[in-house]
């Protein structure tokens, strides 16, 4: 019976869940075990009119630590921490105490967004090395640094990564990369310390493939041999190296020069092309 609880809590919104167990002693224990965690001003129901700016942030910290420093740190799937613009590097104790607690074997979705570009949040990497980059399968963070080495193990589940504005050089981000067997989707958004961007032939499941203003990046080299679908916006000295192109179905490119690449190297390099979006500034 009490799994049976356990699942229909798991369903619940969370702030749903958490209101019914503070009228119910019976679900308190479901919901100290509550798998799907969302934290924003959203899900708090902070109207960020009606705080200062030090008051609004100690209210947000305030809330998401008093529930998970009372979570169990058992059976956390979801895990989703987005916080304010308000963001410190006074704040990372924080951020560390949550993440130890939720991020446990078996956690299947990790989003970490710190709304600011001024964060300056490295994410411990070895949180993945504890047995949770076995059982991860989405990961999303934003304004934060990330430093992954060969210390990290296989994440055997990943599927799907999202970096967006994070601080993470090419050699750390390809040392991630030959870590992430299952990898299917990769999305790269203006991350400026990228200046070569490789992806490994090992990345046999890798379908989509997104670059987008990444301000020092020079080359994109790709040699997954399967990727279907490409989408880049950067610079026009930005060199582009697809390696096997025959499986490419779908191109969207935004940059200068875009249409006299598409009509000069698309019709030989990428013959089974199915749909093509360009968008360029200027044409030489």
């Amino acid at each position: 019976m009490q799994d049976i609880w356990h699942h229909i809590r798991s369903l619940m919104p969370m702030r749903d869940s958490a209101r019914v167990a503070c009228v119910s002693h019976a679900f308190l224990h479901s919901w100290r075990c509550h798998p799907n965690l969302t934290f924003s001003y959203t899900t708090f129901g902070l109207n960020t009119k009606a705080y200062g700016k030090d008051e609004l942030a100690g209210v947000f910290y305030g809330k998401v630590d008093h529930i998970l420093q009372r979570h169990s740190g058992i059976g956390v799937k979801k895990l989703k921490i987005q916080t304010g613009s308000h963001y410190s590097a006074k704040d990372s104790y924080y951020l560390n105490s949550w993440l130890q607690i939720a991020v446990t074997p078996g956690i299947e979705e990790l989003t970490l967004m710190l709304c600011t570009m001024k964060a300056k949040y490295n994410f411990p990497y070895t949180l993945l090395s504890n047995g949770s980059g076995d059982s991860i399968q989405y990961l999303h963070l934003s304004s934060c640094s990330f430093h992954p080495t060969d210390a990290l193990g296989p994440l055997r589940s990943l599927t799907r990564l999202h970096l967006n504005l994070v601080h993470i050089t090419g050699d750390e981000l390809g040392c991630f990369l030959s870590r992430s067997f299952a990898l299917e989707r990769l999305e790269v958004r203006y991350c400026d310390r990228i200046v070569c961007l490789k992806v490994p032939c090992l990345l046999q499941r890798l379908c989509y493939l997104e670059v987008f203003g990444c301000g020092r990046l020079k080359v994109i080299n790709n040699e997954a041999p399967n990727l279907t679908s490409f989408q880049f916006e950067g610079d026009t000295t930005v060199q582009l190296s697809f390696g096997e192109t025959l499986q490419m179905k779908k191109l969207n490119m935004y940059r200068s020069g875009a249409v006299f690449y598409a009509r000069a190297e698309l019709p030989s390099s990428m013959p089974n092309l199915e749909a093509l979006t360009v968008s360029s500034r200027s044409e030489v």
